[in-house]
């Protein structure tokens, strides 16, 4: 389903007249565009900052080269590309229905003639893929479409040409933890036996609704590839001799690719008894077996745009992404697709390089929300009485805090952060209230993000506004990323004076330089609104999905031993490829007696 274009989405890219946002990552925007003729397209328009990027460029203009030259049945079909326009764009035929796990989510299992479709289109479209001398290197079921014209695959973002040519970096684990093959955990050369591996495990989790190897930490997972055996016993046994082949630990011990499609081509002629000795071609049998019984639910269609929207229209929620998206999206989950510049430690937004900066411009703007700052002096003050001794213990820290608050619990603040490899940042400044025992942190703040307009917000009782009269109460709990008020959640889940005190009681060292705190706190022992957010951001609970990550924090603390300035950043290892890193910072001044925070009038 797609959502209004905003006012800052172009009205036409290349020969395409945008009629719909799809959706938004880390590499840039998927439109909705319909050219001259009424084709439909999924449009991709790269962010500016990779644009102005010489090395991007160059990896973009292969990947197109790349994608011209696969054409397979099953294969997402590229239509147009501009890779020297000043924001390079991608075109792709618009595919409608689900990725595979979301198809799976919603009808549970594949069976009979969807399985074995599933199976056979999917191994089509590899056979195109490698004769086209390249290696897709990410198969897994959220880069599988459900279309009702048959399975697609789709997201060639990482792709490897077997000329050498690479789109990513050299040095690292391509690819999503538990779909990876053995042979690129091990570090050696990734060829089209890896594909082989994808293919069987996407099978797998097609027969059984189950990932092949579970859940768990990255490290957890590539052992479990590395040594344990996928349970292939849900197959048909049909299908089952092929799968287990395939899912050797060895390349030179798989089939190749051509064979697997014979294969399961031939197995499934068997199923609708057709079995003989005419002379065929898998492929093509493939092809006009999925036209005769292929079939997939309706309202797993996607829904198009019935006209552009006025683009002075009220922006709506962005809602799930479908997998018309994914056809586009080159933006992996947090811990998979690296690019280039992955394992250095730093990170990149999407308005410029190393460190995190916004199109918005530097420094906290004037307050704007809720009421006005007090211009009175805070009511303890290092001028009453001598300073205290700085705190060294993390106890002594989060007691001081919580008494310096208690005494002083409002501030004047501002706010700038994002997660990392991604466009999911923001700039945000306003007043806040410390909560205590009875209450959470409130604030009356604007909010800046990168790639949505910037909107005021009361967070106040457990609940947050937009700062309006009448504005309904909605829950930071219940945001995702693809909500256009989930940077409320960011600020509030990373800025509050309660996530400060959390951090440091929960740290599991800590080192005091003066009045500058460093320490180590690890995702999994976080809590409160922090949680909310990481939780939100992966899309699972932490613990589970970035079980080995962390973080570490900075913070400054006054002479009367309140936060000056405070800042976290994430840590996810990544085996074999460095660490990414996404950076938040807030500033506090002004602390003062309270001020309370109360919801936008009725």
């Amino acid at each position: 389903m797609s959502m209004p274009p905003r006012p800052q989405d172009p009205a036409k890219v290349g020969p395409y007249r945008i009629a719909g946002r799809l959706g938004a990552g880390g590499m840039g925007v998927v439109y909705a565009g319909v050219d001259a003729a009424g084709q439909r397209a999924a449009v991709k328009l790269i962010h500016h900052t990779h644009a102005a990027d010489p090395e991007f460029r160059i990896r973009f203009r292969r990947e197109v080269a790349m994608l011209r030259r696969v054409q397979g049945t099953c294969c997402v079909r590229i239509l147009a590309a501009d890779a020297e326009a000043g924001q390079p764009w991608l075109a792709t035929e618009y595919i409608d229905g689900r990725t595979l796990d979301e198809h799976v989510r919603a009808h549970g299992p594949l069976a009979g003639d969807e399985l074995f479709g599933l199976a056979a289109g999917l191994a089509e479209a590899l056979v195109a893929v490698h004769a086209a001398q390249v290696v897709h290197r990410d198969l897994k079921a959220s880069n599988v479409m459900v279309s009702p014209a048959g399975p697609r695959l789709v997201d060639f973002g990482i792709a490897r040409a077997l000329d050498g040519t690479a789109l990513t970096g050299t040095g690292l684990v391509i690819g999503s933890p538990g779909w990876v093959s053995p042979e690129e955990y091990a570090g050696g050369p990734t060829g089209p036996a890896a594909d082989v591996y994808g293919w069987a495990l996407v099978v797998v989790f097609a027969a059984t609704g189950r990932l092949p190897y579970g859940v768990g930490r990255p490290e957890v997972l590539s052992y479990r590839v590395m040594n344990e055996a996928v349970d292939t016993s849900a197959l048909p046994q049909a299908l089952r001799p092929t799968v287990d082949a395939a899912l050797a630990k060895t390349p030179g011990a798989r089939p190749a690719m051509d064979r697997v499609l014979a294969a399961v081509a031939g197995a499934w002629r068997d199923r609708h008894g057709e079995t003989g000795a005419v002379p065929w071609s898998p492929a093509a049998d493939v092809t006009a077996r999925l036209n005769r019984v292929w079939s997939v639910p309706t309202e797993d269609a996607a829904a198009w745009p019935r006209q552009v929207p006025s683009r002075g229209g009220r922006l709506r929620r962005l809602t799930p992404v479908l997998a018309a998206v994914t056809a586009l999206a080159c933006t992996a989950a947090i811990l998979l697709n690296l690019p280039s510049d992955a394992g250095t430690g730093t990170r990149t937004s999407a308005t410029g390089t190393g460190t995190q900066t916004s199109a918005t411009g530097t420094g906290a703007r004037p307050q704007e929300t809720g009421s006005p700052p007090s211009a009175a002096p805070a009511t303890h003050s290092a001028k009453d009485s001598p300073s205290p001794a700085a705190p060294r213990t993390a106890a002594d820290l989060a007691a001081v805090l919580d008494l310096s608050l208690s005494v002083t619990p409002t501030a004047d603040f501002a706010f700038d952060g994002g997660f990392t490899q991604s466009s999911a940042a923001a700039k945000a400044s306003g007043r806040l209230l410390s909560g205590d025992s009875r209450t959470e942190d409130g604030f009356a703040m604007t909010v800046d993000p990168v790639e949505e307009p910037a909107t005021r917000y009361v967070v106040t009782d457990g609940q947050f506004y937009r700062d309006r009269p009448g504005a309904p109460a909605m829950l930071l709990e219940d945001q995702k990323p693809a909500d256009v008020d989930w940077y409320a959640l960011m600020v509030a889940g990373m800025a509050g004076p309660s996530v400060i005190q959390q951090v440091v009681l929960n740290s599991t060292s800590m080192h005091a330089d003066g009045r500058t705190y460093t320490g180590v706190l690890p995702a999994s022992d976080t809590g409160g609104r922090l949680r909310w957010l990481l939780d939100s951001w992966l899309g699972a609970d932490v613990s589970e999905a970035s079980g080995a990550s962390f973080l570490n924090f900075r913070l400054t603390i006054d002479e009367d031993n309140r936060p000056k300035r405070f800042s976290l950043n994430w840590k996810v290892p990544v085996s074999g490829s460095g660490t990414y890193e996404s950076v938040f910072t807030t500033t506090y001044r002004g602390w003062r007696a309270s001020e309370k925070i109360t919801e936008p009038a009725g």
